[in-house]
């Protein structure tokens, strides 16, 4: 609704004082989930003039529509980038609530070829109980429905945040998303997730990778001598290790690694969402 020059969104309990609203022209999500998804990158679902727009006290503190239409960038990039979250979502005009009437700016941008990838989500449907009366069985169906829900939107939720809040995390889901991953790939998976050599002892504590364990791994990503062609390196050389990863093993390796490294950044947002609340 509109109260003089300033747009209120009443979505929640206390009404939030909204000065620049950048509208979201198109998406492919319902508006709980997109509204759902935003709220975790900092973001509230307001009305906007023709659509539903996003907005945030960061997006408040700029000083131009320009520079709210940068910040609004990064949200798309999030959701149509590696993740492939909502590869519809398109930004409209940004609105300035702080003149009366409230303005659109309008930008004109040259689409950008964006990847598209694709995985498959195996789902599985359970039946309710038989002989449930009618009442229990819309209980019974709302409650199953409602947790189906949640899990897709933790799904969402645990590659959306990490891309959004970090450019290393979203490289890393670009490539855990390549079929048939080099050893090349492999190995800048696990660098993106380490984030420096000096770093490294911190970083496998952290995750309980051991000594042994590591070398393991690079026997596999490194020397030819263990994997042939598929070796990052031309050189072969007497393996570190007795027993070291397989290919398949070296892309287990890798992939359990980053999984736990991205819902580290995405518990610490959280975390840090929630103190700033």
């Amino acid at each position: 609704m509109l109260c003089g020059s300033e747009f209120v969104a009443c979505s929640d309990k206390r009404a939030t004082h909204v000065r620049w609203a950048v509208e979201i022209q198109k998406t492919g999500l319902e508006k709980r989930n997109l509204s759902d998804l935003l709220n975790g990158l900092g973001f509230k679902l307001v009305e906007g003039i023709e659509f539903p727009a996003l907005a945030s006290p960061e997006i408040d503190t700029c000083a131009t529509a320009a520079d709210a239409f940068e910040k609004a960038k990064a949200v798309r990039a999030a959701f149509k980038g590696p993740t492939q979250t909502d590869p519809e979502f398109a930004l409209g005009s940004v609105i300035d609530y702080s003149s009366s009437p409230p303005r659109r700016h309008a930008f004109l941008e040259v689409d950008s070829c964006v990847m598209t990838m694709s995985a498959g989500n195996v789902t599985i449907s359970i039946s309710p109980p038989k002989g449930l009366p009618p009442a229990e069985l819309e209980r019974w169906t709302a409650e199953y429905e409602e947790k189906q829900y949640q899990a897709k939107l933790e799904r969402q939720r645990s590659k959306l945040e990490p891309a959004f809040f970090s450019s290393r995390a979203a490289k890393a889901i670009e490539l855990l998303a390549t079929d048939g991953p080099s050893a090349e790939i492999i190995y800048k998976i696990y660098e993106l997730a380490e984030g420096h050599p000096e770093e490294r002892a911190d970083f496998h504590r952290q995750f309980g990778i051991s000594r042994e364990q590591f070398n393991r791994f690079k026997d596999a990503v490194h020397n030819p001598s263990v994997t042939g062609d598929w070796a990052r390196h031309a050189y072969h050389d007497t393996p570190k290790t007795l027993d070291p990863m397989t290919k398949s093993e070296a892309e287990t390796f890798v992939r359990d690694i980053a999984a736990k490294w991205l819902r580290t950044l995405q518990t610490k947002q959280s975390q840090e969402g929630a103190s700033n609340d």
